[in-house]
């Protein structure tokens, strides 16, 4: 089983879409910090954009139930948006924290992971610069 994780309205081809959104693409309109999936069940998970509308509590809660989920050896893969400034991602009222690479590692270093990997990386995305951590998770 692989999952998109707050898929709004761009569900990964080949993933269930979980969101708490009933107006997306979700086939499950549910809470990622109460995944509805039984542990050790999903094989893969997708995440993009969602960690920076979680305050750093919720983030802990959200990486939680992702070692929860997983099957061992499966792996989670998250881009989280890493803008320029906080005062520039904050500008959206729904993006409740700024994330730094180092406040990534130290807030899922907690779980037993078996290998961690967290990039930033800019680069361009048609005519505009992108700032953004991706993380690789594998349990």
């Amino acid at each position: 089983m692989k999952v998109d994780i707050g898929c709004g309205h761009h569900k990964r081809e080949g993933f269930i879409g979980l969101d708490i959104d009933s107006d997306s693409q979700a086939d499950i309109v549910g809470s990622a910090l109460d995944l509805p999936f039984k542990d050790n069940s999903v094989d893969e998970i997708y995440c993009s954009h969602l960690v920076e509308h979680f305050t750093p509590q919720q983030a802990k809660i959200f990486f939680s139930e992702i070692y929860r989920v997983l099957k061992k050896g499966s792996q989670a893969g998250l881009k989280v948006d890493h803008d320029w400034s906080k005062k520039k991602l904050l500008k959206k009222p729904d993006h409740k924290y700024r994330y730094s690479v180092k406040e990534l590692k130290k807030i899922f270093q907690q779980f037993n992971f078996s290998q961690s990997e967290v990039r930033k990386k800019i680069y361009l995305f048609g005519f505009h610069l992108r700032n953004k951590i991706f993380i690789k998770l594998i349990k």
